[in-house]
C-alpha cells in the first residue's frame, strides 16, 4: 500500500493543475445536479501495452477509471474524481472494475475523504454554488461509498477540506480554527469525554477516530470518548509543530504526524502504540499487514514478529513509494529499484525485458488487486483475470 505523504505528491501536483486550469476564479459554477447518479456499469480493458506493470497484478485485467485526484479506498471500493472544462465528476469504483456511482461538483471542489460510520462506510463531498474555486461558501456531504445514497448534508463549514478526514478550516485560517466533523453525523465532533473546545485543536480524523491536541496531550477519541493519549513533553513534541503530515491518508490503519521538517511520528490507529518516532515516509502491505517506515535508522518493517530493520541504503534523495506483496517500491530522482521487506535485498519486480512507462503499486488491497499510477495515469488492476489470446 502507499504512503501519501511521499506518493501522492506529484499525482496531487499533477491533479490540482489539471483542476485549476478549468476554473474561472470565483465566479458562481454552473449549475447541474449535485445528485450522485448511479451507474453499475463495468468498465472496459485499459490498453495497458506502452506500460510496465508490476508482477504481482501482471495477471489481472486493468480499468482506467480517469481520475485526476489521489485515490482514497475503503474495502472493494475506490473513490477519486476526474477533472473537466467546467466541473469535477466523482465516481466510485470496485475491485471487479464497475462503475457504481459518480456525482458532479464544481471545478475547485477537489477536498474530499472516504471515512466511516462504524461499518458504513463514507464519501464525504465538498460543494459550493457561489464559486467554482470552492473557497466561500462552502458545504459538507456524506454519501454511502457503495451505493451513493446519501447520509447527511449539505452542512455549512468554515472552508475547504483541509483533513486528514473531515477536518475544514477557512483558507489561510490558523489550525485552532479548524472543525471536524463527526462522521456520523455531520455535525461538529465532540470534544473528548465532554470537554470545552477552548485550547483544543483538531489534527485529523481517521475513519470516526479524532486526534486532537489539548491541555498539552495528544489525545484520539471517538464519539467524544478517550480512546488513547500520548504527553508532548514526555515524548519532545512541539504543540505549535506537531500537525498531521501531508497528504495522510486516513484508512490505512495508521496515523502519521508531522513534528518538522516532514519527519513525525507514527501511531496504530487502534492502539495508539508509537510504531516510530522520526519516519519521514510509511506504508502498509496490505497483503502482509506489515507497516514499513523510512526513517533516520533507515527502513524498518514492522509485523506482528516485531520491528525488522533492513540493510538498506535510504539518503535523504529516496522516497518510499509503495509496499506490496512483500515487496518495497524505492525512488530515488528518476529511478526505482524494488526490495524483498524481509531481507533487504533487491528484488523482481517487474519483467527484465519490460518497456514503456513504469506503473508504481498505490493502493493494493489484502485480494492483491488494487490502483496504480504511471505517469499521469491511474489504472485500477481489477479481480478480473486477463483472458488469454490462445495465440501460439
Amino acid at each position: 500500500m502507499r504512503t501519501r505523504t511521499l506518493a501522492g505528491l506529484a499525482p496531487v501536483a499533477a491533479a490540482l493543475a489539471l483542476v485549476l486550469t478549468g476554473c474561472s476564479f470565483g465566479t458562481a459554477p454552473e449549475d447541474f445536479d449535485r445528485s450522485p447518479e448511479t451507474v453499475d456499469t463495468d468498465l472496459k480493458a485499459a490498453d495497458t501495452s506502452d506500460l510496465q506493470l508490476p508482477l504481482i497484478v501482471e495477471p489481472l485485467e486493468l480499468v482506467e477509471p480517469g481520475w485526476d485526484l489521489p485515490v482514497q479506498p475503503a474495502g472493494s471500493v475506490f473513490l477519486s474524481a476526474g477533472s473537466g472544462e467546467e466541473s469535477l465528476t466523482y465516481s466510485a469504483v470496485n475491485t471487479k472494475g464497475r462503475q457504481l456511482w459518480r456525482a458532479e461538483r464544481p471545478s475547485g471542489c477537489t477536498g474530499f475523504t472516504v471515512t466511516a460510520d462504524g461499518d458504513t462506510p463514507l464519501a464525504v463531498l465538498t460543494d459550493s454554488k457561489s464559486s467554482t474555486d470552492c473557497d466561500e461558501d462552502v458545504t459538507a456531504s456524506a454519501y454511502d461509498l457503495k451505493t451513493g445514497k446519501k447520509a447527511w448534508g449539505p452542512v455549512d463549514v468554515p472552508g475547504p477540506l483541509r483533513g486528514p478526514g473531515t477536518v475544514f478550516a477557512a483558507e489561510d485560517a490558523p489550525a485552532d480554527d479548524a472543525v471536524v466533523l463527526d462522521p456520523a453525523t455531520g455535525e461538529p465532533a465532540e470534544d473528548a469525554d465532554g470537554g470545552g473546545s477552548d485550547g483544543v485543536r483538531h489534527l485529523g480524523e481517521y475513519q470516526g477516530l479524532i486526534l486532537d491536541i489539548t491541555d498539552g496531550k495528544l489525545v484520539a477519541s471517538e464519539a467524544g470518548a478517550t480512546v488513547w493519549e500520548h504527553s508532548l513533553a514526555d515524548n519532545d513534541w512541539d504543540a505549535e509543530k506537531l500537525t498531521a503530515a501531508a497528504g495522510a491518508a486516513t484508512g490505512e490503519g495508521f496515523i502519521r504526524l508531522d513534528a518538522g521538517d516532514g519527519v513525525g511520528p507514527v501511531f496504530d490507529r487502534e492502539t495508539g502504540d508509537l510504531l516510530d518516532d522520526d519516519a519521514r515516509g510509511v506504508a502498509r502491505d496490505a497483503n502482509t499487514q506489515a507497516v514499513v517506515t523510512l526513517g533516520k535508522s533507515g527502513i524498518t518493517v514492522i509485523d506482528e514478529t516485531g520491528k525488522n530493520e533492513l540493510p538498506v541504503s535510504v539518503p535523504r534523495s529516496v522516497h518510499l513509494e509503495a509496499a506490496a506483496g512483500g515487496l518495497l517500491y524505492l525512488r530515488e530522482g528518476g529511478k526505482l529499484r524494488v526490495h524483498n521487506a524481509t531481507t533487504g535485498s533487491l528484488a523482481r519486480g517487474y519483467r527484465a525485458d519490460g518497456s514503456g512507462a513504469v506503473a508504481i503499486p498505490d493502493v493494493i488491497t489484502p485480494a492483491g488487486v488494487g490502483t496504480l499510477r504511471a505517469g499521469d495515469r491511474t489504472l485500477l488492476a481489477t479481480d478480473r483475470v486477463v483472458e488469454e489470446s490462445g495465440e501460439g
